[in-house]
């Protein structure tokens, strides 16, 4: 430590001698420095054109998902953490949360992205629209038309499909007008599913949310995977309870879960992010949920999904960390 410290004073006095030779005109005129940032592949196109085509073909082999929601309502982010290309390799799906079309910059993110094989879907959220409703619509008609919008935006912009967030609730503890109210609002999820595959037979489609208390349960089935949302589970034990809830359920397939947890805001004040594990001692949910993965179960395991991911961009060890650690748990990838 002291011979450090003797180096930079010694530097430092240098400078300053140095200095004192130079004109007053001379040291305060800018002058820009290039400044030469590595770029993986940069160097070796070849190299780099092999990565790309290992890391496609892991992304269409058999292994755990790594699906990531990523608030992307910044259209002009001012740091890196702001970039959704700049997800680890291994993801597989980025899901886009914010509303509206992309801008030019955010579609040439989503074709960096499928360069490497990773799929972009738009995200919607029935509860926000609804939770908008002034009253002077019916809900039905007005998450009819919010979906239909959004669906349209998704198609406009070419990403490879959607994820639909719809909390029916259980049906058994309604009154018969409110038994009525959640059937139109299922009429309209099950509507927009069945049109959706018809008319995107390769798009994907993630259902997060409570398919056991849809009215008609038949458009559950044409989902890619069913999103077990975790963001408030309190211990690990929710990861099991809450799908063997869902698969209860007459024509609930068991094959295609992945569970959600959030990642862990920069300043929260609350558990956001945490949950027990089976000690009893609080973790970060990302970190226990791939763990809990390994696990066997009678429920087929597809992966994990990380909401606002891009919390974890900030991280003075390394950027994605903890996302990039669960990607190694459940699949050691090619690069993260």
């Amino acid at each position: 430590m002291k011979r450090t410290i003797s180096n930079i004073f010694y530097g430092a006095m240098l400078l300053l001698g140095t200095l004192a030779g130079v004109s007053c005109d001379e040291w305060t005129e800018n002058e820009k420095i290039g400044i030469s940032e590595p770029v993986f592949g940069e160097g070796n196109p070849e190299q780099y054109a092999r990565y790309l085509s290992s890391l496609r073909a892991y992304k269409s082999s058999d292994h755990q998902r790594m699906i990531v929601w990523f608030d992307n309502s910044d259209k002009h982010p001012v740091s890196r953490g702001g970039f959704f290309a700049d997800v680890p390799d291994s993801v597989d799906i980025v899901a886009l949360t914010a509303e509206g079309r992309l801008t030019a910059e955010e579609l040439e993110q989503v074709g960096a992205l499928r360069e490497k094989g990773t799929k972009v879907i738009g995200a919607f959220n029935c509860e926000n629209v609804l939770a908008r409703n002034d009253g002077t619509q019916k809900p039905e008609e007005l998450l009819a038309f919010a979906l239909a919008e959004r669906m349209g935006q998704i198609e406009a912009d070419g990403l490879d499909g959607i994820t639909l967030c719809y909390e029916p609730t259980d049906p058994a503890f309604a009154t018969e007008e409110e038994l009525l109210a959640q059937q139109a609002l299922d009429a309209v999820i099950t509507q927009a599913l069945t049109g959706w595959r018809e008319k995107h037979p390769e798009g994907l489609i993630l259902f997060e949310g409570n398919p056991q208390y849809l009215s008609d349960r038949s458009a559950v089935t044409a989902c890619d995977y069913l999103v077990v949302r975790c963001l408030d589970a309190e211990s690990v034990y929710d990861f099991g309870i809450r799908a063997r809830r869902m698969c209860a359920a007459e024509g609930i397939p068991s094959d295609r879960f992945l569970w959600l947890v959030s990642a862990v805001p920069p300043t929260a004040t609350d558990d956001t992010g945490y949950l027990a594990d089976a000690s009893g001692v609080s973790v970060r949910a990302v970190g226990a949920l791939a763990e809990w993965l390994l696990l066997p179960e009678d429920i087929g395991k597809a992966g994990v999904g990380i909401m606002d991911v891009q919390y974890d961009y900030y991280n003075s060890a390394m950027i994605y960390y903890y996302t990039k650690e669960a990607i190694e748990v459940l699949n050691p990838s090619p690069k993260n």
